[in-house]
């Protein structure tokens, strides 16, 4: 456990900051860019999204998922090296294909970019699946310190090159040379970093698992980005660059819900199949998971209630409107990282194919929807309809991983503080201005750990598992 607190306090120290960098480059992007400039740049970002995921090819999952099966770390550094060096191919052969192909691939695209615009896009992620490895095995060694170092390395530069381009006039595309100079900055790192400590091979003696596993969870999260960028596409054909950079304002705020959970994600996430698989490992889960509800559900209180303010005081009034979208993005997060924590026993089978078959109910139904209310309710609509696709894909996940692996969940206690913690929340959000609505939180926020020490919520700790200086000052010996 001591280990656990060690490597959380390294990831939130890094989330933290990374976070603040956003928040200090929302108000530079906003100032130089005009609210039609940011909507295009928010599409040209979804595209991102999904070349991501392309590139990555679920190898970090994969990864996380077979490397607990290896009894050795030279085992698991084998495991590792293979993954790198399918991630390095994949690359190489994208880009390839998509330097090759760029006319035809710029025609399908929602909004109208240059080949130059293209090719950044394509620098920018053409090293993900690299990336995602190297982080993925960091976390599973347990190197806190080294992720932290290299991920504020790279906002750091990113965040200093884009305020510097917007500042001589680049517009979007120096946001674009931004992200495309720090992404290939950091996965040149990082596969120095990866040669060194576990080595990158071609070998693939494991090719059939990775097929058999990547293939369905490719889909699944190419399933997954309809979920989560596919609206700004259909958006960008039914309302204005104004209203989809409104959208995009909120959208900023409203992801801080999933991103305040990372730092537990990071730790957790590689280490959960092994947890599950010791003695009373379904108990322990559970406490565990319940941790990371009520750490979404303070988030979404949290980002709810202080989004308006920083949008009133961070951004030009052409901004202020995106105000009205948060709390209901933030509630989109809150779900849909309930059913991330929920899904645990949807990965234990070795085919991958549960996730795809959720993901892809999820994204049919959020495209029926997107299609039916985008033209009508626009921007709301695109919400509503990624609730309704969201909700129904977490219950579809919950009932899918508890056949998988029976957990005893405590959804009556976390039931009740969930429903007082939105009431609470929606009243404060419709009853106060934005400049005063931070103030419900010193209410709400404690008022959420009061209930989890109350209902017994949270995870039994061992004293002796704790660090010697907190062991001392608490007097437990």
């Amino acid at each position: 456990m001591a280990g656990a607190i060690r490597e959380t306090l390294y990831y939130t120290v890094g989330l933290v900051v990374l976070r603040a960098i956003g928040l200090v480059m929302l108000p530079v992007n906003t100032y130089f860019l005009s609210s039609a400039e940011y909507g295009r740049l928010e599409v040209m970002l979804s595209f991102i999204d999904v070349g991501a995921l392309l590139f990555g090819l679920a190898l970090p999952s994969a990864l996380a998922r077979f490397v607990g099966d290896a009894q050795t770390w030279e085992a698991r550094k084998a495991v590792c090296a293979e993954y790198a060096g399918l991630a390095l191919l994949v690359c190489g052969v994208l880009v390839a294909l998509g330097a090759a192909f760029s006319h035809p691939i710029i025609g399908l695209l929602p909004e109208p970019v240059t080949r130059t615009e293209f090719l950044l896009l394509l620098g920018a992620i053409c090293l993900e699946g690299v990336l995602g490895v190297g982080l993925t095995w960091m976390r599973i060694r347990g190197a806190a310190r080294t992720f932290l170092i290299m991920s504020l390395s790279r906002a750091f530069a990113q965040a200093a090159v884009t305020a510097t381009l917007l500042a001589l006039g680049f517009g979007v595309e120096g946001v674009l040379i931004a992200s495309a100079s720090a992404a290939l900055a950091q996965g040149a790192a990082m596969m120095v970093y990866l040669a060194r400590d576990c080595g990158i091979s071609l070998r693939f003696v494991r090719w059939r698992e990775m097929i058999v596993y990547c293939g369905p969870l490719l889909l699944s999260a190419l399933a997954a980005f309809v979920l989560g960028s596919y609206d700004r596409w259909v958006l960008a054909a039914n309302v204005t660059p104004q209203d989809i950079a409104l959208y995009g304002v909120a959208g900023r705020l409203g992801v801080l819900t999933a991103v305040l959970l990372q730092p537990f994600h990071m730790w957790w996430f590689p280490k959960r199949f092994m947890v599950l698989a010791e003695e009373n490992g379904a108990e322990r889960s559970a406490d565990i998971v319940s941790l990371g509800y009520l750490i979404v559900l303070g988030a979404m209180a949290g980002v709810s209630l202080g989004g308006p303010f920083a949008v009133h005081v961070l951004t030009r009034e052409a901004y202020w409107g995106a105000s009205g979208f948060i709390a209901f993005i933030a509630l989109n997060y809150a779900i849909q990282e309930t059913g991330s924590l929920l899904e645990i026993g949807c990965f234990l089978r070795k085919d991958g194919f549960a996730p795809l078959i959720i993901n892809l109910i999820g994204a049919g139904i959020a495209i029926a929807l997107y299609y039916t209310l985008i033209p009508t309710y626009g921007v709301a609509g695109a919400i509503g309809a990624t609730l309704v696709a969201q909700s129904i894909r977490v219950l579809i996940t919950y009932a899918v991983s508890q056949h998988y692996a029976p957990i005893p969940y405590r959804f009556a206690r976390l039931g009740l503080v969930t429903a007082i913690t939105v009431v609470l929340t929606a009243l404060a959000t419709f009853a106060l201005p934005p400049l005063v609505l931070p103030l419900a939180g010193v209410v709400i926020l404690p008022l959420i750990g009061w209930m989890a020490v109350r209902f017994k919520l949270l995870p039994r700790i061992d004293p002796a598992e704790l660090p010697e200086p907190i062991r001392r000052r608490l007097k437990l010996g």
